[in-house]
């Protein structure tokens, strides 16, 4: 599929979207929003695809909502359109049966920082930074930031970061729990795929139910998730890949997961 904003590839299991807009630093513009929603969509129905990379073109990640074609037309409407759809994509994305890793390639923010942080592990270049200024035009995080972003590092840094529109850099972001790993610049794609060919390697129905439970772990109560959990392990516990990976662990061998 080819896009105006995006460039999506595959290589078997692994996908790679990066945004492509760097005379704008990939900031999102109405175009961008669609062809997001349409990848994920995608995405959805392919089974073949177990990991996507998400990553930027040019010296950014993501410089978040173009508010130069919001000013276009700055009505009150627009500014309520753009989140409407933005939001819901990034939480279809968030909901993927793939593993989604950010590779936070240069600055994040507003839009860009609410698109790593829905995806489900983030390794920032050393020189990445990441905001979520929209205080300071009047309007506050509308693509899901004031909602993962406490959940991941606390409420008490996300109001810092939100309240005082504070950029940080990316060894604070290890340090608070933002992102999983830093790498230098040169080595980001690299880690990422790394990482990717790990997860490609592990039982799918385990990733899955995973995703899932750790899903529930942020939304239900102890007893709702252990209940979850439990009924997760006995899905699992009756799979092919259970029997394998247990039989690959006698026999000192690598496993063969085929998601059964």
């Amino acid at each position: 599929m080819s896009y105006a904003t995006l460039r999506y590839e595959t290589d078997g299991p692994l996908a790679v979207l990066t945004l492509q807009r760097p005379e704008r630093l990939n900031a999102i513009s109405r175009e961008m929003v669609a062809e997001l929603a349409d990848v994920v969509a995608g995405l959805e129905a392919d089974d073949g695809v177990r990991v996507l990379i998400v990553t930027g073109a040019g010296r950014a990640f993501c410089a978040g909502a173009d508010i130069k074609e919001r000013a276009a037309q700055p009505g009150d409407m627009a500014v309520q359109r753009t989140s409407a759809h933005l939001s819901p994509a990034f939480r279809r994305l968030e909901r993927l049966r793939q593993v989604s890793i950010a590779a936070v390639n240069g600055p994040a923010a507003g839009g860009g920082l609410e698109l790593a942080l829905a995806c489900d592990l983030r390794i920032a270049a050393s020189g990445a930074t990441m905001a979520l200024p929209e205080v300071a035009l009047g309007i506050l995080p509308g693509a899901g930031g004031t909602q993962r972003l406490p959940r991941l590092i606390g409420p008490a840094r996300a109001k810092e970061m939100m309240l005082l529109g504070r950029f940080v850099d990316a060894p604070t972001a290890l340090a608070w729990g933002l992102v999983n790993a830093v790498v230098e610049p040169a080595q980001l794609m690299a880690e990422a795929r790394t990482w990717a060919e790990r997860l490609i390697e592990a039982a799918p129905l385990s990733i899955a139910a995973i995703k899932g439970a750790v899903d529930v772990a942020m939304s239900a109560d102890l007893d709702a998730g252990l209940e979850h959990e439990q009924r997760a392990s006995a899905s699992l516990a009756a799979t092919e890949d259970r029997r394998e990976g247990y039989a690959a662990f006698a026999e000192k061998r690598k496993p063969h997961f085929v998601g059964k």
